[in-house]
């Protein structure tokens, strides 16, 4: 499954958020919260997990790698969706987000992110006016 889309969801008093409906069926089986890099929150299928982690154990021992190691899986929580499609994001990943009530559930292909609604919208800003540039520089090394 292709995540694409951008939803504005609340986060109530237990730290739950809603999936978006059209996404929840990939997510039965389960998930992986984890810490993204940009200060948001990636929420991978268990396949997409596997896949992301398998490459990163496969890298060399370096310090480089085993920092990278690090901060992929010790900021990662294994979820589930309870009966309403809602998902409990931990304290940690909240508190690192900086997710409280409100939350931009965002579609980035082969995962989710959730930002703080204030740092998507900076982080929309950038991308959008950098993404022309950054496709033409990618078709150039193609």
């Amino acid at each position: 499954m292709i995540f694409s889309g951008e939803f504005d969801h609340r986060i109530d008093s237990q730290g739950r958020v809603a999936i978006p409906v059209r996404f929840r069926d990939a997510f039965k089986p389960g998930m992986v919260l984890a810490e993204g890099y940009e200060r948001c929150i990636d929420i991978y299928t268990l396949d997409e997990w596997e896949r992301v982690a398998n490459e990163i154990t496969a890298r060399p021992s370096t310090n480089a790698n085993r920092r990278l190691a690090r901060a992929r899986f010790a900021g990662a929580f294994a979820a589930d969706l309870d009966r309403q499609g809602r998902v409990v994001i931990p304290a940690p990943l909240r508190e690192y987000a900086g997710v409280d009530d409100g939350a931009a559930v965002i579609g980035v292909g082969r995962y989710l992110e959730i930002w703080n609604p204030d740092r998507w919208a900076e982080e929309r800003s950038a991308a959008s006016e950098q993404a022309a540039d950054i496709a033409e520089r990618a078709a150039g090394s193609a």
